[in-house]
């Protein structure tokens, strides 16, 4: 039997529709997730630094760089852009000046010592330096730059100019008496033995940190009795610098002076 040719062309269409239904795509393939690496790790703060004998820092080994300032640690940047602290094995070069447990770095001893931190199968070096703390033994002069008496006794005594004809006073502007000292260290309580000119005694103070130094307190030579008030001073390796403010008192005699000083040529002994 013939089909009319307008079924005939009804049954293509219907098998048509019925054949491409077969081959309707629902879903496209998911894209390949990056992968991403670890492209370069960096120790900061970059260049390394100085750290002070005894001192102890914290490693970082997480979260992003800081907006200011410089936290010791291991930063890794990414392949995708991205960056952050990173835990790292930690080695130093010379464990007897700069050693690790992997949480701290610890200044020992006095030296250079390289750091290194290694992930990931990246590394990154830097080089230390420790420098000696303020303890230990020193000496030199002190530059009197002002100084101002309460009573004509004490402008006789204590701060008669220099090159006047006649002796000067003990803290005349311009002298340059010796000063000697020992400093005791326990945590940030410092002690020191000190001498300036012939006056002994014993100073307290604290270390500010970052080898910052205060100190006050009597030094006696019969009856002469030197009152520390201020002492603001900074080692930088051997060399100590700094301004002394003290007050000088003699029994007997009325009023007191009052000297300003720069620590001058103190250097460690």
């Amino acid at each position: 039997m013939k089909l009319p040719s307008r079924c005939k062309a009804l049954l293509l269409a219907t098998l048509a529709i019925a054949g491409c239904s077969h081959g309707t795509v629902s879903e496209f393939p998911t894209a390949p997730t990056p992968v991403v690496t670890l492209t370069t790790l960096q120790i900061t703060p970059t260049g390394g630094g100085t750290m002070i004998e005894g001192v102890t820092l914290p490693i970082t080994s997480e979260g992003a760089l800081p907006s200011t300032g410089a936290m010791l640690g291991a930063f890794a940047q990414y392949s995708d852009g991205s960056g952050k602290y990173v835990p790292a094995n930690w080695t130093t070069s010379d464990s007897t000046i700069v050693a690790t447990d992997g949480a701290t770095l610890n200044a020992k001893s006095r030296g250079t010592a390289i750091v290194t931190a290694s992930a990931s199968g990246k590394t990154a070096s830097e080089t230390f330096i420790v420098e000696p703390g303020m303890a230990g033994t020193w000496g030199g002069t002190y530059t009197v730059e002002q100084c101002a008496a309460g009573s004509g006794s004490m402008q006789e005594l204590i701060c008669y100019p220099l090159n006047q004809g006649r002796t000067p006073g003990s803290q005349a502007v311009g002298a340059t008496p010796p000063i000697a000292f020992q400093i005791t260290k326990s945590g940030t309580d410092l002690m020191a033995t000190a001498q300036l000119g012939d006056v002994r005694g014993t100073l307290t103070g604290s270390d500010r940190g970052q080898n910052f130094l205060t100190l006050k307190g009597d030094l006696r030579l019969n009856a002469t009795t030197i009152t520390v008030i201020h002492w603001d001073s900074r080692v930088r390796g051997d060399v100590m610098e700094g301004v002394v403010a003290f007050e000088v008192r003699i029994a007997g005699i009325a009023s007191h002076a009052q000297v300003v000083a720069r620590l001058d040529k103190v250097t460690r002994r």
